[in-house]
């Protein structure tokens, strides 16, 4: 088997498909730094700025009317009015430099947002706001920060913050890019069987060989990651690696940036198993590279086409293949919430793996190739 390993990844090496994606990645990493310049992603002004002008759409809905407690104007009305004033409270504390009074009201906010979620007339409005999960992440995380006595302002290219917004991003993108990467693992051996038959291996070594190669190329990619982000310590510094993170697990907690960093890289490596496994299996059934990469894609997107069937069959890997999405608690606030949760996910995938493993082992040796 090492024998094997080794002649499958002598081939590899001189594959232009994984020079390709190990460019892909490295430009990915550069082109998102360009962005989060581009963005001033971090910059609490222009992000208040924004949570200003959506309220003030929001406020478009209803007639001017008398905001004072005495008022003529709604609940709701009034609510927004002080959220608004609260929000420009937020950004006169950072051009001033006041990072209590900006904790202090961004507490505020969130007790202001929650009150609305219950007021008549809130669903008119709601597309303009934070969801009822977007408000408590951030209340928790604005709770955390006045606890430890932390900044909210962090500067977004210091190494471990800018890894949390790539691995944030890559959480959505992940399962699609391995799938493209490995949607044709074998079907060179399926569609012309004689090129392993003199092979001195049974044809299930040479296809565990071939995904052991496929998985050592993916902790490449993994590793580029974090190689390419390694410039922006010299220009930006190092970061808070223990910089709070608000994600949902069951509950909403805290993370600091190397745990979340650390759970999204383990996901990532179940997900890439996931994805060449099931194209090795897909490889098999339809000998097809672009049917297999349609199938793949298809049950990406299968719990955004069909969202109520996440908490009819909550422990289906697909809905765990955008761990971004869980991690976030996007799925709480769907038609039908389903309270997914990261651990049940890792769970949900290791199974699924030794599953195919399973499958693998049992159908593709040397003496079942003719069959398929």
């Amino acid at each position: 088997m090492r024998n094997v390993l080794k002649t499958v990844i002598m081939i590899e090496k001189s594959n232009k498909k994984n020079i390709v994606a190990c460019i892909i990645v490295a430009v990915f990493v550069f082109g998102f730094m360009s962005f989060i310049t581009t963005e001033e992603k971090g910059n609490l002004v222009k992000e208040r700025t924004g949570d200003y002008q959506s309220v003030s759409s929001a406020l478009y809905k209803f007639q001017i009317k008398d905001a004072s407690e005495g008022g003529d104007g709604s609940g709701l009305y009034k609510n927004l009015v002080r959220q608004q004033r609260v929000i420009s409270t937020q950004r006169m504390s950072v051009r001033m430099g006041i990072p209590d009074l900006y904790l202090e009201t961004s507490l505020e906010l969130a007790d202001l947002r929650d009150a609305a979620f219950k007021m008549e007339g809130y669903k008119d409005v709601v597309m303009y706001l934070p969801s009822k999960t977007e408000n408590e992440l951030q209340r928790i995380y604005y709770q955390h920060l006045e606890k430890e006595g932390k900044f909210a302002s962090q500067e977004p290219l210091s190494y471990f913050q800018f890894l949390g917004y790539l691995f944030g991003l890559i959480g959505s993108l992940w399962f699609i890019f391995i799938s493209i990467y490995s949607c044709g693992i074998l079907i060179e051996e399926f569609q012309h069987t004689s090129l392993i038959k003199g092979y001195p291996v049974s044809f299930g070594k040479y296809v565990m060989a071939k995904c052991s190669s496929s998985m050592l190329m993916t902790g490449m990619f993994i590793l580029l990651l974090f190689i390419c982000s390694l410039p922006l310590i010299f220009y930006h510094g190092l970061g808070d690696p223990f910089y709070p993170v608000a994600v949902y697990s069951g509950s909403i907690e805290v993370y600091s940036m190397i745990k979340y960093i650390g759970i999204s890289v383990l996901y990532m490596i179940l997900i890439a198993l996931f994805a060449i496994l099931l194209s090795v299996i897909l490889n098999m059934l339809l000998k097809n590279m672009y049917l297999t990469m349609f199938v793949q894609l298809f049950f990406y997107i299968s719990p955004y086409l069909f969202p109520s069937m996440m908490s009819l069959v909550p422990f289906n890997p697909i809905n765990y293949l955008n761990f971004s999405r869980i991690l976030n608690g996007e799925t709480l606030d769907l038609a039908k919430p389903a309270a997914l949760q990261a651990s049940d996910g890792l769970l949900v995938i290791g199974v699924c793996i030794v599953v195919m493993l399973v499958i693998v082992k049992a159908f593709f040796t040397a003496g079942k190739l003719k069959k398929v």
